[in-house]
């Protein structure tokens, strides 16, 4: 009895030993301490912000097309039915380069020309061929506002056309689809999620 005591008092004294498995860090632990926090993501709202402010650059860009559009067509019914003709004397025409800046893309001609007794010295519109500086050309003014002139013979084969407002009109269609898709993609997520009841003990007969 007394040597069974010791043997006992001798084992319960002695050090404890962890197992070697439950001090070592898993793979997972070890990938997730050099990772650092997760990335926080993206929420939907930040997506339907982003959608409104492009459907409103977009709808901005194509209201200045539509002006712009409109004013271009009735600036060539003005000039065509009160166009006041004058002769420009060529002062310079400066070459442009194209896209790659390797080729020529017409040229950008300068001009003086009277209307009453003013004298006006403006860019020569519709203009893209060279001319020698002294050169006489005929041309338009503008009767609402001098200081625009446009060549004459560019003049004659220009009309105002509906055709141009097909582009923007159907970009407009699509703008419109895609505006309504994103106000219903808003409004569902404004809608309150339901939440299944939380399940009760079974009840004895």
């Amino acid at each position: 009895m007394t040597e069974a005591h010791d043997e006992n008092a001798r084992t319960s004294k002695g050090p404890s030993f962890r197992s070697a498995s439950a001090g070592r860090r898993s793979l997972d632990d070890h990938t997730t301490s050099l990772r650092g926090a997760e990335p926080a993501s993206v929420g939907r709202k930040f997506w339907l912000l982003s959608g409104a402010l492009g459907v409103a650059i977009v709808a901005a860009v194509l209201a200045a097309s539509f002006i712009s559009i409109t004013n271009d067509n009735a600036r060539i019914d003005r000039l065509k039915a009160h166009g006041i003709p004058v002769s420009v004397t060529v002062v310079a025409c400066i070459g442009n380069l194209g896209g790659s800046g390797s080729n020529g893309a017409g040229f950008t001609c300068r001009g003086d020309y009277r209307v009453g007794a003013t004298t006006y010295h403006e860019l020569i519109g519709s203009m893209t061929t060279f001319s020698a500086p002294g050169t006489a050309v005929h041309a338009v003014a503008d009767p609402s506002q001098h200081s625009s002139v446009v060549l004459a013979s560019a003049l004659r084969t220009s009309a105002a056309s509906p055709a141009r407002y097909v582009a923007p009109g159907l970009l407009t269609i699509v703008l419109f689809a895609l505006a309504l898709a994103l106000l219903r993609v808003a409004r569902r997520s404004k809608l309150p999620r339901n939440t299944p009841p939380a399940p009760t003990g079974s009840q004895g007969a």
